[in-house]
């Protein structure tokens, strides 16, 4: 990491503007021997995009990501 570029280093709370934002939702399925988890999500903040542009606004699931897994989650 190069610490002395302009924006590299988180200063203050004026940093959290470069910050990304996620939601989503999921399903989880309790089996008695593992969890069966099914996850939908959507970036809600993309700092990386011009300023205009950056809250999520197109409620299209085709731009989800879609998350499956098996056993918990950490």
């Amino acid at each position: 990491d190069n610490v002395t570029t302009e924006g590299a280093t988180f200063k203050n709370l004026s940093s959290l503007k470069d910050i990304a934002i996620g939601s989503g939702f999921g399903l989880r399925y309790d089996f008695s021997f593992f969890v069966f988890r099914f996850d939908v999500g959507f970036k809600t903040y993309d700092p990386s995009y011009p300023s205009g542009d950056r809250w999520f606004k197109d409620y299209n699931f085709g731009n989800a990501v879609y998350n499956i897994g098996i056993n918990y989650p950490f």
